[in-house]
């Protein structure tokens, strides 16, 4: 397998596990702010159905929150080349392995991202009718300004022709401590948008 290969199934994984994306380029410490629910995700987490209720809203909030802090702190740990970034505030397994994997894989091949996606997420579901509460998130997720490149050269390693702007979907779950986390996400890529 070449490198290219390699570095291109790297770059697959990573927009995969990604999901989508919350812009901002801040550092991947535990630190790190998270992003407050805007009052547009609330409105359209209640209009997901006619008997939505507050209770759905909230959740559909919690979890489009936690989705973008989520891309936002993967983009910035696969910009900088770091595979040690704390990304468990926002995801949890089964994601959080193979986004830790491809951290890894990434800085073992000596390759880093460049730029930022651009994504577009929405709630699609919510069930707050039992617990744990889940919700789920549909993007459309644009890596045309986001690329895969070699530290050394500096050059792309991207996959010609390989599709740059399609459908994310991310499962999330509010867990026992409080807070919503990605569990899953299924990058679409046969999905144009």
């Amino acid at each position: 397998m070449t490198l290219v290969a390699t570095a291109s199934r790297s770059f697959r994984v990573g927009v995969c596990c990604l999901a989508a994306s919350l812009l901002g380029a801040t550092g991947c410490t535990g630190e790190e702010p998270a992003t407050e629910p805007d009052p547009t995700s609330t409105a359209a987490a209640a209009s997901l159905s006619p008997t939505a209720n507050a209770e759905d809203a909230e959740a559909g909030a919690a979890a489009l929150t936690a989705y973008r802090n989520y891309v936002r702190s993967y983009v910035t740990a696969s910009n900088k080349g770091d595979y040690n970034a704390k990304l468990d505030r926002f995801v949890a397994d089964p994601a959080l392995l193979t986004v830790r994997q491809d951290l890894l894989i990434k800085f073992q091949q000596g390759l880093v991202t460049k730029g930022e996606p651009v994504s577009a997420p929405a709630v699609s579901k919510v069930d707050t009718s039992r617990r744990p509460f889940t919700a789920e998130v549909e993007d459309c997720f644009d890596t045309g300004k986001w690329d895969v490149i070699s530290k050394k050269t500096g050059s792309s390693v991207r996959t010609e022709g390989q599709a740059t702007r399609y459908v994310v979907i991310a499962k999330a779950e509010l867990f026992d401590d409080g807070r919503w986390r990605v569990r899953e996400v299924n990058a679409q890529r046969e999905r144009r948008c």
